[in-house]
């Protein structure tokens, strides 16, 4: 049993809910620490060829939880927080020889979008948004977002990941980077018994090939985030926006 998630199984699908609706399923650190000890869990099983991962309610995930550190945000904690937990979840869902479905309904913020297009597949529906709020922090995307959109999708998404903002599921979808459904959740357990059943080790052979041509330098890219992402915890802007949201009040930003 874990807490902040559900596990469920079904023959060879497992799904991967993360539940924490009373805080729009945001990843706190225990929730990146049970998400972590359940994709192993679901790795060392033999019998799972699929894994879902979705959110409960309307929400897929809010991204990282800033109400989760009262106290001061050190540049050693930003990094920590990424090597230790975001970017080992990341390097988890690419590197499994299992094929990862996201079912997304609602709204997908930060390090959420991250997870939902890391899977292979994502299924969204008309209604969810994906919202970039790492600038209103002073803080750049991470979890890798820059490096998967960006090979995901060319230049399409360089407005959002340098300026933050949002965009719409059917924006996604006319850049080719995920299904629409208006059941997310149903179409992707379809689409997982499909695969499950099907010739197997020939899906997952051509997602290593396309984890081989699409994320190649991967790993490289997640020391550049850890690395310049910390440095961050150093700034101006960062202190103030961090302090504003705890607050609730606009960020006075300076640029330094």
């Amino acid at each position: 049993m874990y807490r902040n998630i559900k596990i469920e199984y079904d023959g060879m699908v497992a799904t991967i809910t993360i539940d924490r609706p009373n805080r729009m399923n945001a990843l706190d650190s225990e929730t990146r620490r049970v998400i972590i000890s359940a994709l192993d869990e679901i790795e060392n099983n033999a019998d799972i060829r699929v894994v879902i991962i979705t959110g409960s309610g309307k929400v897929f995930s809010a991204g990282a939880d800033l109400s989760d550190t009262r106290g001061e945000i050190s540049e050693d904690l930003l990094r920590s927080d990424l090597e230790d937990s975001f970017h080992i979840i990341a390097k988890k869902i690419r590197n499994s020889r299992k094929i990862f479905i996201s079912a997304v309904d609602g709204i997908a913020a930060g390090a959420g979008i991250s997870i939902a297009f890391l899977c292979d597949l994502v299924f969204a529906s008309p209604r969810t948004r994906f919202v970039l709020a790492f600038q209103g922090v002073g803080l750049a995307p991470d979890t890798g977002l820059s490096y998967i959109l960006t090979k995901l999708a060319g230049a399409r998404f360089s407005r959002h990941l340098i300026v933050g903002g949002e965009f719409s599921a059917e924006y996604a979808h006319e850049a080719g980077i995920l299904e629409l459904a208006s059941d997310p959740l149903s179409q992707a357990r379809d689409m997982a018994r499909s695969i499950a059943s099907g010739p197997f080790k020939a899906y997952s052979t051509a997602k290593a090939f396309i984890t081989y041509s699409l994320f190649g330098d991967f790993e490289e890219f997640l020391r550049l985030e850890s690395r310049d992402q910390s440095k961050l915890a150093l700034s101006h802007d960062f202190v103030e926006g961090v302090a504003a949201f705890r607050e609730k009040r606009k960020p006075r930003f300076t640029g330094n």
